[in-house]
């Protein structure tokens, strides 16, 4: 089936399977890879991406679903060349890890931000 995606303010029309998740979309079709697959069971958000800046699991979430909507990926954040100011801070306060699962931290946490600029403790813990 034909699908048309708008992901990262850019326009694809591709030629995908109608049970395809998103999450192999970016990966295998565009290359986007910075969105990682660990569980595939929608338990561990490493693959978060924002969805109209909601957040939504690729690895649960069927691509032929979201067609039409504004889908955000890591490789969304950068600008020029240069990393937003999240991933900055991320990586200025070391909270970066192994580094695998950090992109589905740094969309959560873009998705937060979104909803409330100056989240407390007790809205970071409810995400």
């Amino acid at each position: 089936m034909q699908v048309d995606l708008k992901i990262n303010n850019i326009f694809y029309k591709l030629q995908i399977k109608s049970n395809e998740t998103l999450i192999f979309v970016l990966r295998d079709h565009l290359g986007l890879t910075g969105t990682k697959y660990v569980c595939g069971t929608g338990e561990c958000g490493a693959c978060v991406v924002l969805i109209n800046n909601k957040i939504k699991l690729a690895c649960c979430t069927l691509a032929a679903n979201v067609a039409g909507k504004s889908i955000e990926t890591i490789e969304g954040l950068e600008k020029n060349n240069k990393l937003s100011k999240l991933q900055k801070s991320f990586i200025k306060h070391g909270a970066i890890q192994c580094g695998y699962c950090t992109p589905g931290m740094i969309m959560t946490t873009k998705a937060l931000l979104l909803e409330n600029h100056k989240p407390n403790e007790k809205d970071v813990k409810n995400i």
